[in-house]
């Protein structure tokens, strides 16, 4: 199967330039390879036809996938294969799907999406061809936004409220716009993160409740551009003692310090990045997301991300011409 890779495109993979006859093995290699372990076939073996375009999305992995009908399972033997826990949100435009995970059948028709579990076996039945984008989330990423995903997987994303809200941002997606967003793609998918968190509904609808330390990041990254946070504020939001939200860091292996300094430089990171930002001051930015003193910026910068603030712009910029 012939690959096209571009220097800031998408990365491409279609069955046009392979025989017939060995289409549907070179498309099987190609998405245990490129996107996930898993076996598939097709009733058109002669004539099957398939194509993948893959952009890399910030912690995520969006994949914009055509194929012929198909039947696609993810096995015990496949999952073994496969070093990280993984979820997918699958939003089909065209075409009909039927998810079979864990005892419960799900229709997903063209408009909507479902989220699928990576590390539990299932099978995906296309009857008709399909036009299709897989966000790949990473678990770690995805469980910041939703407490417990498993309690979601095989859910549909419908026509009413947030998921009209979310169905709406993955429709908007495209192989080539992917590449020209007017923001980072990083913080493109922290908002589809959110998007997903509303859409569940997760801590208001009988789920469990975020844990204190995933309830404390929240806060972090609400009030990260204020920099006279103190441990004390924050505690005195979530109505615990100063040493509970000590003990809450130090149980996840972290400290209050640590996590905030760690998220300010994250969002100087998709700051610095963005083109249209790409005159202000770099002590302005700094002074965006709590730092008020632009030398100890820069120190924390170059010793999170190996490059000064003014290199990285330079290079990130220069990257995008």
């Amino acid at each position: 199967m012939r690959q096209e890779i571009e220097s800031t495109g998408p990365r491409r993979w279609s069955t046009e330039s392979v025989e017939p006859g060995r289409a549907l093995a070179y498309w099987v290699d190609t998405i245990c390879d490129c996107f996930l372990e898993l076996d598939i076939d097709t009733p058109l073996r002669p004539r099957f036809r398939a194509r993948l375009e893959q952009v890399d999305f910030g912690p995520a992995t969006v994949n914009f996938i055509e194929a012929e009908a198909q039947r696609v399972q993810r096995t015990r033997a496949r999952i073994s294969r496969s070093r990280y826990p993984v979820y997918f949100l699958m939003y089909l435009r065209k075409g009909d799907a039927y998810l079979h995970q864990l005892d419960r059948e799900t229709a997903l028709h063209a408009g909507q999406c479902v989220l699928i579990d990576g590390t539990e076996p299932y099978r995906l039945d296309c009857p008709q061809a399909t036009d299709a984008l897989a966000l790949r989330l990473p678990d770690q990423w995805l469980r910041r936004w939703i407490s417990y995903p498993e309690r979601h997987r095989a859910h549909v994303f419908c026509d009413r409220g947030w998921d009209r809200a979310l169905n709406a941002a993955l429709a908007s997606l495209d192989a080539n716009s992917c590449t020209q967003l007017a923001l980072p793609k990083r913080v493109v998918a922290e908002q589809i993160g959110a998007l997903l968190a509303l859409a569940t509904g997760a801590e208001s609808s009988g789920g469990a409740p975020p844990s204190l330390f995933e309830a404390l990041q929240r806060t972090l990254r609400d009030r990260l551009e204020d920099p006279n946070l103190t441990p004390l504020d924050v505690a005195r939001q979530h109505r615990i003692s100063k040493r509970s939200l000590h003990y809450a860091f130090a149980r996840a292996g972290t400290t209050f310090t640590e996590q905030l300094i760690s998220q300010r430089l994250e969002r100087a990171r998709d700051i610095l990045g963005d083109s249209r930002y790409g005159e202000v001051p770099i002590s302005d930015i700094a002074a965006q997301c709590g730092f008020m003193d632009p030398s100890h910026f820069a120190r924390r910068f170059r010793r999170q991300f190996g490059r000064t603030p003014q290199e990285f712009r330079e290079a990130t910029l220069r990257a995008r011409h």
